[in-house]
């Protein structure tokens, strides 16, 4: 439609080419009839965004001649992944960007091939990824800090890399730092070790891109939290961009201090969930692709179903199978992939005990199962304990009674209060809903032969 597509135009310019790609393509004209524009937006999130940021613009961009503002309609139309990804396969390759060299000392440890390009967008991290673009666009002045937190092996990483690899294809002499917390860490025991603090200190204040992965690996070190707490105010005061990865969102890593949980609040946290079947689809073909293997659908799908969602371990299943192919000569087929994955496909979840959520949930929080079985009412415990109850009722549907005796002889309504508290509260908390979805996964194990 003309009048979108002059309308995008405008926006492109008046936002800029990150925030555009972030924000503004992934939206879709539905109908422009008598002054009411219909636009569908990939998610809620975006809906309340793009309004609350870019209404009037939009109104401006649509608007015809000399008439008034059309009325916006916001309609939430979650594409299907798989669509998505094979729409843009379809595209004409994007012009290679012109990329400034830049020396391997530079690039420092950034992982060459997590850039944006390979990264596959879906539902689960569609949110992430917007704050990730917007960051690398205008590093320092956007969400500092970025904190992105999601389980193992869903593209927290893959992520963060890509930020740095954006702000060094617009900045090729930007300083970088990408490491774990281990370490950073590992670098602060040497440097006390060898009275070279000094030297330390200046190799992490003086960057324009700190990436810290597993920042909950912190927690509980008094020294190493005092060191990062001062390098974090240095270089927030000076405007340079702080990114972090946990697996935990900030109030829920324990034995962090506040003072620094505080501060992994003050910019943008994202969450990225586990990918749905239609993204995990695109993240079969895309990794086939960049393996340079051409997978038949019905063995994409299957490769998506049966593995699971942990993108490495997507990587790794088709690793495997180009490697077996190559070596026995033979096709890949869907009778090919099931033999040669066999082992690596998730079967059948064997049955939870009460005991076994309380194990992994009192893992997870670092506490004893006598404590979450206590009557300790600390929040901490509470929350614990609460979440517990509500997995053994989701989880293996065990009855409230049951429930109540197997936590220290609680009564069946303390029990009926504990899981609807958490079942009203993953909808409000995202960082709730994140906690328990770790630990939903985690008790929902494969089974074993």
């Amino acid at each position: 439609m003309e009048s979108w597509q002059r309308a995008q135009r405008i926006l492109r310019q008046n936002v800029g080419e990150e925030h555009y790609d972030a924000w503004i393509k992934p939206l879709r004209l539905g109908s422009l009839v008598a002054g009411r524009a219909v636009i569908h937006v990939p998610s809620k999130f975006y809906r309340d965004w793009v309004s609350r940021n870019y209404l009037e613009l939009l109104q401006a961009s649509l608007r015809e001649g000399d008439g008034p503002d059309p009325e916006i309609v916001f309609e939430i139309d979650g594409g299907k992944q798989h669509e998505l990804f094979a729409a843009r396969q379809a595209d004409q390759p994007a012009p290679a960007r012109k990329r400034a060299p830049r020396s391997r000392a530079r690039r420092g440890n950034l992982v060459e091939r997590y850039t944006f390009d390979s990264f596959v967008v879906g539902p689960s991290n569609q949110f992430a990824h917007a704050a990730a673009l917007a960051v690398a666009s205008k590093p320092g002045e956007l969400y500092n800090p970025l904190f992105i937190y999601g389980s193992v092996g869903i593209g927290k990483t893959h992520l963060v890399n890509a930020i740095g690899h954006r702000v060094l294809e617009k900045n090729p002499m930007a300083k970088i730092a990408y490491l774990s917390s281990e370490s950073f860490v590992n670098d602060l025991i040497t440097s006390l070790r060898q009275d070279k603090m000094a030297d330390f200190k200046t190799r992490f204040r003086k960057v324009d891109l700190l990436i810290l992965d597993d920042a909950q690996f912190l927690a509980g070190r008094e020294r190493t939290q005092e060191e990062f707490f001062h390098t974090f105010n240095s270089l927030h005061e000076s405007h340079k961009q702080i990114v972090l990865t946990s697996d935990k969102f900030p109030k829920d890593i324990p034995d962090l201090e506040e003072r620094l949980r505080n501060r992994f609040e003050w910019g943008l946290t994202a969450d990225i969930q586990a990918p749905e079947i239609e993204t995990r689809v695109a993240i079969v073909q895309a990794k086939a692709i960049q393996a340079g293997l051409k997978l038949p659908n019905d063995v994409g799908d299957f490769v998506a179903e049966s593995v699971g969602d942990n993108v490495r371990e997507i990587e790794g299943a088709i690793t495997r199978l180009g490697a077996m192919a190559s070596l026995t000569d033979q096709t890949i087929n869907l009778a090919f992939a099931r033999e040669v994955l066999s082992r690596q496909t998730r079967r059948a979840v064997t049955p939870t005990s009460i005991a076994e959520i309380q194990d992994a949930v009192a893992s997870h929080f670092r506490l004893s199962v006598s404590e979450i079985c206590s009557k300790r009412r600390t929040q901490h415990i509470a929350l614990a304990r609460q979440i517990a109850m509500y997995l053994a009722r989701e989880i293996i549907g065990t009855s409230y009674p049951a429930i109540g005796d197997a936590f220290g002889g609680r009564d069946h309504s303390t029990v009926i209060h504990a899981c609807d508290k958490i079942r009203k509260g993953i909808h409000r908390d995202t960082g709730l809903s994140q906690t328990v979805q770790t630990l939903d996964q985690a008790v929902r194990r494969p089974a074993t032969n």
